[in-house]
């Protein structure tokens, strides 16, 4: 495929997935929890895709390959904090752990 249909079909399937994941996590009517969050996991995929795509088109190194690669790889820490799956002792204390993180940030913030 040449790089002229990479980025044209990349950058589609980016825009659908944004679609899609904003749709997902825009309060609506539907009560369904299930079908938002994998409408938010197809989002991200689709995202991560075209970003790729995109990266890929671009035959030297630059600041939009660089960007393209950093959003794809942002997407797919979505993805797989979506199909992760942790027990709830493990969860609680990651909790923790960011809540103590946080709590010391946010004082050294306030000297």
């Amino acid at each position: 495929m040449n790089d002229r249909l990479k980025v044209l079909y990349g950058t589609w399937i980016q825009a659908i997935g944004t679609t899609v994941s904003a749709v997902a996590n825009t309060p609506s009517l539907v009560n369904d929890q299930d079908l938002l969050a994998h409408l938010d996991l197809w989002g991200n995929v689709l995202q991560a895709t075209g970003n790729a795509l995109v990266a890929d088109s671009e035959q030297y190194p630059s600041l939009d390959k660089l960007g393209n690669q950093i959003q794809s790889i942002g997407n797919l820490t979505n993805i797989v904090g979506f199909l992760v799956t942790v027990s709830e002792e493990i969860q609680a204390e990651l909790n923790i752990n960011l809540d103590s993180r946080h709590y010391i940030t946010m004082n050294r913030l306030k000297t």
